[in-house]
């Protein structure tokens, strides 16, 4: 598939204002209420993390635009409607979580310079808000060509990869059947332990024998967000709460499960990087160590919030044990989940249910 007016595909390397992005898949949709009109939009990977480059090239319209997870329809008077319509998937290709013939309403609103742009697309299973801006067809430049096997792409090679997949997904859920042992058992640790995307860094060890494993997420281009989905996924939203810090993109972010509390960080001396600190929560409890190689504001925001979000019930179950927190006088945060990735969550929990109890199972989404 290519785009309108230059040749845009999966494998494309661009540089948009600048900035350098590879295409990972793209979506081509109508709106059934303006005439079946068409538009794409390319899902990108910057080193600012996940990018959506839409090209409308009936109405000369272009804008980048990345996910706004904080909006959760509180939409301000600064934004007015320009548009809405519904939209159709009429085709796909890459890395997309779609497929022909889903759908979904959309409106489209823009500030008074008219210059930025807040998406809302009304999907099956929940409501996607994004935030952007218009640029020029002149801001888009295709620098580059990656081949597809290299980002998930199609070819006979590709096809033959996603065969071999399918048989090893097969039988690792056959595997898991007959072993009577669910995938959502999987632990966060036991997660970042055997994915490749992941590398041991280093163990913190804290009181009463406790411990807490520092990982690194190695790929190039990745961002918190970014992380905590795919740690989402490897649990299969087994949480009990996922808090984002002032729900900003790429902020730091705190995942709580029954047994495991988790930071996904940037550390203070090499802000491109991302850290995973995991530990059971008994390390929690008992320490009140600072993450690894984290700055202040990041380590008071982790008290901060283990104290909010799990140390009433820690002090039940390890009521024997001597916490550290036991005279905490620091802040505590009240906004404990209920945004974009408890969401998430809540859908791939939903989804891994449905999976393992019938042939169906999966929810259908957007951007």
């Amino acid at each position: 598939m290519q785009g309108y007016e230059m040749d845009i595909r999966v494998g494309s390397i661009l540089k948009i204002k600048g900035q350098d992005a590879r295409v990972i898949g793209l979506i081509r949709y109508k709106n059934t209420k303006d005439g079946n009109k068409t538009w794409v939009e390319y899902r990108l990977r910057t080193k600012d993390g996940e990018r959506w480059l839409s090209m409308d090239d009936y109405y000369k319209e272009y804008s980048i635009s990345r996910a706004a997870n904080n909006v959760r329809g509180k939409i301000g008077p600064e934004w007015h409607e320009v548009d809405k319509g519904h939209q159709v998937v009429v085709a796909c290709s890459g890395d997309v979580d779609v497929e022909n013939g889903d759908a979904a309403d959309f409106i489209e609103f823009e500030d008074a310079s008219e210059d930025n742009i807040l998406s809302t697309e009304i999907w099956d299973d929940g409501t996607e808000y994004s935030r952007g801006e218009y640029i020029e067809l002149e801001d888009i430049k295709v620098v580059g060509y990656e081949a597809p096997k290299a980002i998930g792409g199609a070819g006979i090679f590709g096809s033959t990869i996603a065969f071999i997949s399918v048989i090893i997904t097969f039988i690792t859920i056959l595997v898991i059947t007959l072993s009577g042992t669910g995938v959502g058992n999987k632990s966060i640790s036991k997660y970042l332990k055997e994915d490749t995307r992941f590398s041991y860094v280093t163990s913190i060890t804290g009181n009463e024998n406790q411990k807490a494993d520092v990982y690194k997420n190695i790929m190039p281009i990745a961002t918190t967000d970014d992380t905590a989905r795919d740690i989402i996924e490897g649990i299969d939203g087994n949480t009990e709460s996922v808090t984002q810090k002032d729900e900003e993109h790429d902020g730091d972010i705190a995942i709580v499960t029954k047994k495991e509390y988790c930071l996904i960080y940037h550390p203070e001396d090499k802000p491109d990087e991302i850290f995973i600190q995991v530990s059971d929560r008994k390390y929690n409890y008992t320490s009140d160590n600072s993450p690894y190689k984290s700055s202040g504001i990041t380590t008071h925001w982790y008290r901060s919030h283990y104290y909010s979000s799990s140390y009433a019930k820690d002090s039940s179950s390890f009521s024997k044990m001597p916490s550290a927190y036991k005279t905490y006088s620091g802040d505590t945060i009240h906004n404990i989940g209920n945004g974009y990735f408890d969401s998430y969550s809540s859908s791939v929990r939903q989804s891994s249910i449905n999976a393992r109890n019938s042939s169906g199972g999966g929810l259908s989404g957007g951007k």
